[in-house]
């Protein structure tokens, strides 16, 4: 098992253990149907922008202002070292990855807000096949990253994240209980990920494709596309058949990780992801 490090000094497990894991409630691993704080006039200052538009999908609050797209931070420290790695990143051809834009002052970070390039393209939902073909290219190119201390994070979806994991406990839904039970240890060799893959790749008809929005997590690569497959099947329409495929691929163990993170970040999303479950059971 490979764990993202110990936790923080400030943190330690009981301080983040169960009350601090988000009760049922608005389903916070998809789209946020509530109005979320527009950037600040500092923050458009900064990056010498004006007039942010608010952009679909995601967490609701991501604003683009001419050619850059403005998003809370969320945890300052893991934006900048994030940031700091893609900004250094060579994608390659036949992909891109999205850049970090620099403040008129050359920072990362603004009054709790970060700034990434305008990546042009769409989302192709049922396009699985190829989401996990750019899944494999993104995370050969972030091999060689170096653990940091940054990617300890204290978010809810970092804390469900080692829930999944087992090094962080939880009282969970009942349908999700018994897969605590089938965990098993994992011998897989872990890297930077991208957590949250499933809709962050951007096709273009003369582009190749893009990963946006990086979510970091220290683990195995296949756990990424194990979540990609969860998502697409729990919240995207997907067939079963994208179930039974990863499993012959990979075993059940990161499938059963990717679906307890998404329902430990959300207690709610036990009922969207029962027919993964109901595949794992069969």
């Amino acid at each position: 098992m490979c764990s993202p490090s110990p936790l923080p000094a400030a943190a330690s497990r009981s301080a983040l253990a169960i009350a601090s894991l988000p009760p049922a409630g608005i389903p916070i691993a998809r789209k946020v149907l509530v109005e979320q704080p527009r950037p600040p006039h500092s923050v458009l200052a900064a990056y010498g922008v004006a007039d942010p538009q608010p952009l679909a999908g995601g967490q609701g609050d991501a604003f683009r202002a001419g050619p850059i797209v403005l998003k809370p931070a969320g945890e300052p420290a893991q934006a900048e070292w994030l940031a700091t790695t893609l900004d250094g990143l060579d994608a390659g051809a036949g992909l891109r990855i999205v850049r970090p834009v620099r403040s008129l002052t050359g920072r990362w970070v603004v009054d709790g807000w970060a700034a990434w390039e305008w990546v042009p393209g769409q989302h192709r939902t049922g396009q699985w096949e190829a989401v996990l073909d750019v899944s494999e290219r993104f995370h050969r190119r972030v091999a060689g990253v170096p653990w940091s201390p940054a990617l300890v994070a204290s978010h809810r979806w970092a804390r469900a994240d080692r829930v999944a994991w087992g090094e962080l406990a939880a009282d969970l839904p009942e349908v999700a209980r018994p897969l605590l039970d089938r965990r098993q240890p994992v011998d897989l060799a872990c890297q930077l990920i991208h957590g949250d893959l499933g809709g962050n790749v951007l096709f273009h008809d003369s582009l190749p494709p893009a990963v946006i929005d990086v979510s970091p997590y220290w683990r195995p690569p296949d756990y990424a596309d194990a979540i990609v497959v969860a998502d697409a099947v729990a919240w995207h329409g997907a067939g079963d058949e994208l179930v039974d495929w990863l499993l012959r691929r990979q075993g059940e163990q990161l499938l059963l990780r990717a679906v307890l993170f998404r329902i430990a970040v959300d207690h709610r999303e036990a009922a969207a992801f029962r027919r993964v479950i109901a595949r794992l059971d069969a």
